[in-house]
């Protein structure tokens, strides 16, 4: 039983020693519950609408049509008053992973991932927020995405976007938070939040996950760039 205040978890493996190491991990928080675990994404759709997780933590080896199936009804699901939010841990992202992220509302991770970030990532995904980070968006960059270069539509949305926009936007793909974009910046965390809010409706996009993906499928990003470890940004 979940309290008010706790994260209830449901765990997906098929592996069951693997699962008995995420229940001793997670059993550290305690603010965490784990209120049940599954070997499989198809079996946790029926467990999720019995035990009420607030998030599904799966991890593959590969992700898997079952997941994708999985991710789909919980986004159809995102209006409810209670929406589930979904992480998958993978050993390294591929186009199966970045299908997985357009649709949204899900939190991609490596499977060696440390226990405390882990716990932070749980924590964060359960508050509403998709964490990116600088590693996971190089990971982004050398996964096999199919960069279609950029169209004359997108070129205009980019086009949109103010001086400052496009240099907010910059900061976000390479993973930074709003903190970290205002300290850089020298501006308050508030304008950051103003213009990150206004780079994802001039772009048509849902979150920073999906900027991240924008940047890379439209051709902006640079990817010898990104995978010599610096992530640069050009704009047509």
């Amino acid at each position: 039983m979940v309290s008010r205040g706790e994260i209830g978890v449901l765990l997906i493996s098929e592996d069951q020693l693997e699962r008995a190491g995420l229940h001793a991990v997670l059993g550290r928080d305690p603010g965490i519950v784990i209120v049940g675990d599954v070997d499989s994404p198809g079996e946790a759709q029926r467990v999720a609408s019995l035990c009420k997780p607030d998030v599904i933590l799966c991890s593959e080896r590969m992700v898997s049509r079952e997941t994708l199936v999985l991710a789909e009804r919980l986004a159809a699901q995102s209006n409810d008053a209670r929406p589930v939010h979904l992480i998958v841990l993978v050993p390294s992202p591929d186009d199966q992973a970045i299908s997985l992220l357009r649709i949204g509302r899900c939190t991609l991770l490596g499977r060696g991932v440390s226990p405390t970030d882990l716990i932070a990532a749980i924590r964060v995904t359960a508050a509403g927020y998709m964490p990116i980070r600088t590693d996971v968006a190089r990971s982004l960059a050398a996964a096999s995405v199919s960069l279609k270069g950029a169209s004359q539509e997108t070129l205009e949305q980019v086009r949109s976007l103010t001086k400052r926009e496009r240099r907010v936007f910059e900061l976000m793909i390479q993973g930074l938070s709003n903190p970290e974009i205002a300290t850089g910046l020298g501006v308050a965390e508030s304008t950051v939040k103003s213009h990150v809010q206004n780079i994802l409706g001039k772009l048509d996009l849902r979150d920073r996950v999906q900027a991240v993906i924008f940047a890379y499928e439209a051709g902006i990003v640079r990817r010898s760039a990104a995978l010599s470890g610096r992530l640069g940004m050009s704009v047509a």
